[in-house]
């Protein structure tokens, strides 16, 4: 029981240390954007939407619409400012062009699904001759 509270205690120690640069004043409404609008703009919006549209559709578009949603969530951050901090392994790029190329690959695919789906129903069986 010591070992866990002790773990427990250092765990603490060490998430607030971790947190402390980003509650610096000039970097609070840069947390603020990530750890805060991000989750609620999810839950207020994106997740609602997806649900119903999950309620009301079915297969492939179900999954594209999934998809599309985490991809925008994660993109949000990205569009919103235009100036982001440099962050190794994002590099200066037109993010809404990678986003609507990310968005035409899903849909495409669930298009291509859709598409084999159609063509698998109107084949007709074969005959067995044995």
């Amino acid at each position: 029981m010591k070992t866990r509270l002790l773990l427990g205690a250092a765990g603490l120690a060490l998430m607030a240390w971790g947190a402390s640069p980003a509650l610096r004043v000039p970097r609070i409404v840069e947390f603020g954007a990530w750890f805060l609008a991000g989750p609620i703009l999810h839950d207020l919006l994106l997740a609602p939407v997806v649900g119903l549209l999950g309620l009301a559709v079915k297969g492939p578009v179900k999954t594209g619409a999934v998809v599309s949603g985490i991809l925008v969530l994660i993109a949000i951050p990205l569009l919103w400012q235009p100036r982001v901090p440099v962050n190794p392994g994002l590099h200066d790029r037109d993010y809404w062009l990678g986003l609507a190329i990310s968005l035409g690959v899903v849909w495409a695919a669930v298009l291509t699904s859709m598409a084999w789906k159609h063509r698998a129903a109107e084949m007709p069986e074969p005959h067995g001759d044995g």
